[in-house]
């Protein structure tokens, strides 16, 4: 549970060049255009490891104030990640959640099994928590 209301939750969510500002997860971030269906996010992300992965996944779809999803793509499979956003009484409740699939989808499981999806997701969620509790 985030404790803002959606559209502040969203409106942080979706300005993905601002990202390193308070997102742990995220060391750089650009978008060529608008966020929106097509756009490429150019981000590079901190491992739970702690080394530095660049990632380029494509904005898939923009719900707006509810849904933003994008996939990466690789030779032989997709990964899928999707946010939710649903209000709540004491805030807005964010699901993420990635799916990958494809004949390879298995390297891509290799590479981000779900625990270290999970804890990606956790520290984006909890710094975005933060981030709006002290906004």
């Amino acid at each position: 549970m985030i404790p803002a209301p959606p559209d502040e939750v969203w409106a942080r969510w979706t300005d993905v060049p601002r990202w390193p500002e308070w997102n742990e997860a995220c060391i750089e971030a650009r978008v060529d255009g608008a966020v929106e269906a097509g756009a490429v996010l150019d981000l590079r992300l901190r491992h739970p490891g702690g080394r530095p992965f660049i990632t380029r996944p494509r904005v898939t779809d923009v719900d707006e104030g509810r849904r933003f999803e994008w996939a990466a793509y690789a030779m032989g499979f997709e990964a899928l990640t999707e946010t939710v956003m649903t209000p709540e009484d004491d805030g807005t409740r964010v699901i993420i959640t990635t799916v990958s699939h494809g004949p390879l989808a298995f390297t891509y499981r290799l590479v981000m099994r779900p625990a270290t999806q999970r804890a990606i997701h956790e520290l984006m969620l909890d710094s975005l928590r933060r981030d709006l509790a002290g906004a």
